[in-house]
């Protein structure tokens, strides 16, 4: 008779086993330092290292693709409260403690477990991401999506106290309710939706900030949480978070990442930092060169030493040239002001007046807008119709001009009344002059002011231009007497700093010469 013969323990049972007295010799220790009872003991590791299995994971994975939706379409619609939301259901924070706990209990299948979890599922939220997007109709990349595209120390900061609350809520069962605080304060899903988002959009720019903010707050819930660990007694001695020299490396990379991004997130900090000192600074000499001006600041805009202006008001702005000589002192010498302005106006037709028949908005617009043109062109600056745009009952006149164009006041009741039905009218100027500071002598500024005043006119050339302590001289030829020049007088007058201007003109004539033969000598 034959003795039964036992099969040969798997590589997956070892493991088990494996486990099985990790745990055991942590509970003994965790027992040993007296800080925890038996009943918290288990807690906290059924929290810490739950059941891994296929529901586990399935469960998982459908509340990480709810949470991607809810967050896609809170980040689409721009809606805080519904990001929010997919905040407090999202899944990621378990296996991102699981990771933290078992790196420094040192069991290495969990945190190899826990780890792939993390990166299979931030990989699926990214591709979610992507598709949902791809289904949308349109989606603006609003203040929601932008605001997760730029990190900083703060959000550094933030990942730290919010991992370390996270871990200590999880070791102390009286402070647990704090942990839906913890999901709203670290953000993970949100950055991962954004990443798909903005990829779908093209934005790879912008996907590499969202990439780093999900890093961010990674890294530093896996640190903060295996300090706080480390802290409370979860994990009992530092002997046993060392005594796996893959784990110890695992830390040190750890810790390694977080320092690596934490450096360029604080120069990104101290230059963003530094930016809105300029921008305020900035803003301070716009509000002091519109003065009593009935006009808003639609945005403002600082790229380097260049300000752009977006203005919406009844009357023009001022000359842009004031502006950037007033901002060299705060962003340098080479300082360039680009001013946009945007006058609106509601037209109403008079019941007495029949509209035009088959008249599209832009062709009901095209003659009051050309006759106001006109009319403006004839003070003697030339400005030049760029476009006409309808949506509705509004209608948008873009047009060009070295100066902004005089507000009208009728402009927008002959346009309605032309279409027989109220309207919106706005007229947006756009500037055709580069602007620069005191990098430009008050001769040259004058030149271009000159012939920026000239505009498309062919009957008047520049002779000379001469700036002194006298004040401004300007010689002219031109073909007849030419319209405004009391305009060109009150644009160098402002500009050179309220000095005498004296603008003199000689006749335009041309010159068309006779040819004359010449007999060509004989060789002979």
């Amino acid at each position: 008779m034959t003795a039964p013969t036992t099969a040969a323990p798997t590589a997956e049972a070892e493991r088990g086993h494996d486990e099985e007295r990790s745990a055991r010799e942590i509970a003994r220790l965790m027992a040993a330092q007296g800080k925890f009872s038996l009943t918290e003991r288990r807690r906290i590791l059924s929290v810490l290292l739950p059941a891994q299995n296929r529901k586990t994971v399935v469960r998982f994975a459908i509340m990480l693709g709810l949470s991607v939706a809810v967050a896609v379409m809170g980040l689409s619609a721009n809606s805080s409260a519904v990001v929010i939301g997919a905040m407090l259901i999202a899944p990621l924070m378990t296996p991102i403690l699981t990771f933290a706990a078992a790196v420094g209990l040192g069991l290495p299948q969990r945190a190899s477990q826990a780890g792939f979890l993390v990166v299979l599922g931030s990989l699926g939220a990214v591709a979610f991401a992507v598709l949902l997007s791809f289904l949308l109709p349109e989606v603006a990349l609003g203040s929601e999506i932008l605001g997760r595209t730029s990190p900083d120390i703060r959000d550094l900061v933030v990942a730290i106290a919010a991992g370390a609350a996270g871990a200590y809520a999880t070791a102390r069962e009286d402070a647990s309710a704090a942990l839906p605080g913890v999901a709203v304060a670290v953000a993970l899903v949100p950055p991962l939706a954004t990443t798909g988002i903005v990829l779908q959009a093209g934005r790879t720019d912008l996907a590499e900030g969202s990439i780093l903010l999900f890093l961010v707050n990674l890294l530093a819930i896996v640190v903060s949480a295996l300090l706080v660990f480390v802290m409370t007694g979860v994990v009992p001695t530092i002997r046993l978070c060392l005594r796996s020299r893959k784990l110890s490396l695992i830390v040190v990379a750890t810790v390694a990442l977080m320092v690596m991004i934490g450096i360029p997130l604080t120069a990104r900090s101290i230059a963003a930092a530094e930016e809105s000192a300029a921008r305020n600074d900035v803003r301070a000499e716009v509000d002091r060169w519109l003065g009593n001006a009935a006009l808003e600041v639609d945005d403002l805009d600082v790229v380097g030493q260049t300000v752009t202006v977006a203005l919406i008001g009844s009357e023009p702005p001022p000359l842009a040239f004031d502006l950037a000589f007033a901002l060299t002192d705060e962003i340098g010498p080479d300082a360039e002001v680009v001013v946009r302005w945007a006058q609106r106006d509601q037209g109403v037709a008079r019941a007495d007046s029949p509209p035009s028949t088959d008249l599209t908005p832009q062709e009901a617009a095209l003659a009051p807008v050309e006759a106001w043109l006109e009319d403006a062109n004839s003070e003697g600056l030339i400005f030049e119709l760029l476009e006409i745009l309808a949506d509705g009952d509004s209608i948008d006149v873009v047009v060009g001009g070295p100066i902004a164009p005089p507000a009208s006041r009728t402009l927008a009741n002959e346009i309605a009344e032309n279409l027989g039905r109220p309207v919106t009218v706005t007229v947006r100027w756009l500037q055709q002059l580069a602007v620069d500071g005191s990098s430009l002598t008050p001769q040259q500024r004058i030149e271009r002011l000159t012939q920026a005043w000239i505009g498309a006119r062919t009957g008047i050339r520049v002779l000379d231009v001469r700036v002194n302590a006298g004040g401004v001289g300007i010689d002219l030829a031109t073909d007849g007497a030419p319209a405004g020049l009391d305009v060109l007088d009150r644009l160098a007058s402002e500009s050179a700093g309220d000095v005498p201007v004296v603008i003199r003109s000689v006749p335009l004539t041309t010159i068309d010469p006779t040819p004359v033969s010449v007999p060509q000598p004989s060789l002979d």
